[in-house]
């Protein structure tokens, strides 16, 4: 292990150089040579301590010296707020564990910068002496959640420890602690128990094991913050051997048809309250993966639509003049005609009812036009390599997508007063009007709802870059 230290002192550099070697012999001649050598740690630049690294390594002797020279190193932290005790636990070194305990169990409920203690660390690796050992030193750090409201039975599920798991469930059954509530406790983000997140993972052997709990049985009918119980939750996952298994072990265990929690007089009250959570969680969550999924579809939708709005173009509705013709226009009762004469000529291979209705026949052109030029957009876009997925940017093509599919619908409707018969206008322009308002609100509310998802991930982006800031800011003026 190579080490540097910006102050250059010699002696320090051969101390943690000793500390990795765990070689007691160089750490008593360093203390010979300067008896406060221990004292001056807390002045160097680096975030962890000798006793840190001798802990984490294991060399059992260098750290029972180090802490019966000065116990105060065992209450030291490195940069990410972790003890010694945390990496001895971590790693599964019994020994210096309960060497650090006998110094100060108070270490044992420290924690780190993610929230986690020492116990979590041995948990998370599967150190079942040292979870043991832990739980028999402070009792309390078992109830002690992360930041986000995970237990410690949430880590071993999470990173598949099932000794780890059983240990701990066994101390729980055996302790003071509220079983039921404890062993059903739930996640803040996401309101997962353990056999929530087991079925998720697909732990097969930790599923029998906690169905088994009847604690954990009683809590199975429990929902999730997506309204999901344990049970329904392995409905929503892909389907193969697993899944399979699990929902028979879950059907054995709980029988075929589970029932909904009963609850108090609140029951209805949590219920309306969950989905109410769910309605707005599925508004504020803006998924663009479905681009990746069918971009294929997309870019042959957007083609068809390109080649329609082409043709309409050529091929306008009423046909067009086949040879040059001489009409005369007029008025009657404020609605145009065409007849015989000398007035006017009608080239060949223009629109017939250009002539007629002029103005109905612009807006058509220009509904026709804009259709044929979003769709070449979202062609381009594909095509291209544009950053799609970004969320901006994905606002971006489901407003040219609806654009799209509006002026497409527009331009329909506009080809169908063209060609409808004067003596039907009236009808006509009802159905026109109806159907124009119908979609124009349909298209809002999608549009409304994607830019809703768009602000809510633009406000939480500023508000995480902002209590970034702040805490940058608080850290320097410290």
């Amino acid at each position: 292990m190579e080490i540097t230290i910006r102050d250059g002192d010699d002696r320090m550099v051969r101390l943690y150089e000793a500390s990795a070697e765990g070689c007691t012999a160089s750490l008593n001649s360093l203390m010979e040579e300067d008896p406060r050598i221990l004292s001056k740690i807390s002045l160097n630049s680096l975030g962890e301590t000798p006793l840190h690294i001798s802990a984490s390594l294991g060399h059992l002797n260098f750290t029972k010296q180090l802490v019966s020279q000065k116990p105060k190193l065992a209450e030291e932290l490195d940069l990410l707020k972790r003890s010694p005790l945390h990496l001895a636990s971590a790693e599964g070194h019994t020994e210096i564990v309960k060497a650090l305990i006998e110094v100060n169990k108070d270490m044992c409920l420290v924690r780190d910068e993610d929230g986690k203690i020492p116990l979590h660390y041995a948990a998370m690796r599967g150190r079942v002496e040292v979870i043991e050992m832990l739980i028999s030193a402070e009792p309390k750090s078992i109830q002690e959640k992360l930041n986000e409201g995970e237990t410690v039975l949430h880590l071993c599920v999470q990173y598949n420890q099932l000794e780890a798991l059983k240990v701990l469930v066994g101390s729980i059954l055996e302790g003071d602690i509220q079983n039921d509530e404890f062993l059903n406790s739930k996640d803040q983000e996401y309101g997962n128990t353990i056999l929530h997140l087991a079925v998720m993972l697909k732990q097969i052997e930790t599923i029998k094991y906690l169905v088994l709990i009847p604690e954990v049985k009683t809590g199975a009918s429990s929902l999730n913050r997506m309204g999901f119980t344990a049970f329904r939750m392995i409905e929503q996952l892909p389907k193969d051997f697993k899944s399979i298994k699990i929902l028979n072990i879950l059907q054995d265990a709980l029988g075929p048809h589970p029932q909904t929690q009963k609850h108090d007089d609140n029951c209805k009250e949590s219920s309306d309250a969950s989905c109410w959570r769910q309605c707005l969680r599925y508004i504020g969550k803006y998924n663009v993966d479905w681009v990746k999924d069918r971009s294929g579809s997309l870019m042959v939708a957007a083609t068809v639509t390109a080649s329609m709005t082409f043709q309409t173009a050529v091929n306008p509705p009423g046909g067009v003049w086949q040879e040059d013709t001489t009409t005369t226009t007029f008025k009657i009762d404020n609605n145009t005609y065409c007849g015989p004469g000398q007035n006017q000529t009608c080239i060949a291979g223009t629109s017939v009812l250009g002539y007629i209705w002029k103005d109905q026949y612009m807006l058509f052109l220009a509904y026709n036009s804009i259709a044929f030029l979003s769709a070449l957009s979202i062609i381009f876009l594909l095509l291209t390599g544009f950053p799609v997925t970004y969320k901006p940017f994905m606002w971006l093509l489901n407003l040219a997508i609806a654009g799209n599919i509006t002026f497409m619908a527009l331009t329909f409707m506009e080809g169908m007063y063209l060609v409808a018969p004067l003596k039907i206008q009236d009808e006509v322009t009802r159905i026109y009007y109806s159907l124009f308002y119908t979609w124009i609100a349909i298209v809002g509310i999608v549009i409304l709802q994607h830019t809703i998802r768009l602000v809510n991930w633009a406000f939480k982006k500023i508000l995480k870059h902002l209590k970034s800031s702040h805490a940058l800011y608080t850290s320097t003026q410290v």
